[in-house]
């Protein structure tokens, strides 16, 4: 089996950071976007544009912190398409269900702090769901 070279695996490992942070941001900005419309009467431009801006930026570090380590341990013979589709979907879900779950555990309004657990359970859920896919799956040498 062929190892890869340093400039390659420079190229996977920048991209993999990149596609988490992505993944992450855009997982985060559909949360905060469902925190939003539960304020609709009373959403100004600047709220919006700082919700939009926590949640973004709270999935892209997510992303980064929780995503690149996981892909290259965990998650290391599944493809990178998958990991992506399936953990921004089990983020996005999961801090749905966060955010859900805050309506009933944390009165008067919901709290970031569910939902950022709820997206890192789906992670975790999404994970375990592709290493257990993908973890006899034998590697094709990369060219």
């Amino acid at each position: 089996m062929r190892t890869l070279n340093a400039p390659r695996r420079l190229e996977v490992a920048a991209g993999v950071v990149v596609a988490g942070a992505a993944v992450g941001a855009l997982s985060g900005v559909l949360v905060a976007s469902a925190m939003m419309t539960t304020r609709l009467g009373h959403v100004t431009p600047d709220f919006a544009g700082e919700l939009i801006r926590l949640g973004s930026q709270t999935g892209a570090a997510a992303g980064v912190l929780i995503g690149a380590p996981v892909t290259f341990t965990l998650l290391r013979r599944a493809p990178l398409s998958h990991i992506a589709t399936d953990v921004f979907l089990a983020a996005t879900y999961g801090g749905l269900l966060g955010f859900a779950s805050s309506f009933v555990f944390a009165q008067p309004r919901p709290t970031v702090a569910l939902m950022f657990v709820g997206s890192c359970a789906g992670v975790v859920a999404a994970a375990a769901r592709l290493w257990s896919r993908f973890r006899h799956v034998t590697a094709e040498p990369i060219a």
